[in-house]
C-alpha cells in the first residue's frame, strides 16, 4: 500500500489535490476528520461541526494517544484493501511519526500552501457547515487549530514535498502530476 498525506491550512487546498488524485489516479481518499466523523455519529453525535470534532478528536487523542486516528486510517484502508491512498489532514508530528514508522518509503507528507486571502476566499465559496463568513472568525480559527495541531504552523518544513496552491487548479493538478512522476508512483501496477 502507497500512501500520501496531506497537510495544510485551512482552505489550502488539501482535498482539490486528493480528490484530483482519486479522479485521475485510483487512489482512496481517506479525510481524517471523516474517520472521526464516523466515530462521532456511531456514538450519537448528529449535526457535527468543526469545533465538535476537533474537541471529540483531541478527547481521544488524551485517552488513547496522538496517532489515534493516523492507526485509524492505516486500520480502514488495510480493511478496505486499498492499494493507493492519499489521506487528508495529516496534523500531529505523532501521526507523522505513526505513518513513517509503520509505511516507512510506502509514504510520504505533501505540504499544500496558499496565501491566507486565497484560502479565506476558497472557504467563503465552498460553503461547508465546518467554515465560517467571517475573516475574523477565519484567523480565530485558524489559531484554534495551530494550538490543537502541531503540524499547523510547520507542516512545510517537515514535509516530503510542498506544493504551491496559490494559483490555478491546472497548476495545482500540473503539480501533483510532476509529484507522482517523481515519486514512480504514476504506475498503478503496485
Amino acid at each position: 500500500m502507497k500512501i500520501i498525506g496531506v497537510c495544510g491550512k485551512l482552505g489550502s487546498g488539501k482535498d482539490a489535490f486528493a480528490d484530483y488524485l482519486v479522479r485521475k489516479h485510483d487512489f482512496n481518499k481517506i479525510t481524517m476528520s471523516e474517520i472521526i466523523q464516523k466515530e462521532m455519529e456511531s456514538e450519537g453525535y448528529k449535526d457535527i461541526d468543526r469545533l465538535q470534532i476537533q474537541e471529540f478528536s483531541r478527547e481521544y487523542k488524551e485517552k488513547y494517544g496522538n496517532d489515534i486516528w493516523a492507526k485509524a486510517c492505516v486500520e480502514y484502508a488495510r480493511k478496505k484493501q486499498y492499494r493507493r491512498v492519499v489521506i487528508s489532514g495529516v496534523r500531529d508530528s505523532e501521526e507523522l511519526e505513526f505513518f513513517k514508522n509503520n509505511l516507512g518509503k510506502d509514504f510520504v507528507l505533501v505540504s499544500i500552501k496558499a496565501e491566507r486571502d486565497e484560502r479565506f476566499k476558497r472557504i467563503k465559496n465552498r460553503k461547508s457547515n465546518k467554515d465560517v463568513d467571517l475573516f475574523g472568525d477565519f484567523v480565530r480559527q485558524e489559531q484554534r487549530e495551530a494550538k490543537l495541531f502541531d503540524l499547523y504552523e510547520n507542516c512545510e518544513e517537515i514535509s516530503d514535498y510542498i506544493i504551491d496552491n496559490s494559483n490555478t487548479l491546472i497548476e495545482l493538478y500540473s503539480n501533483a502530476e510532476g509529484l507522482l512522476k517523481e515519486l514512480n508512483w504514476k504506475d498503478t501496477n503496485f
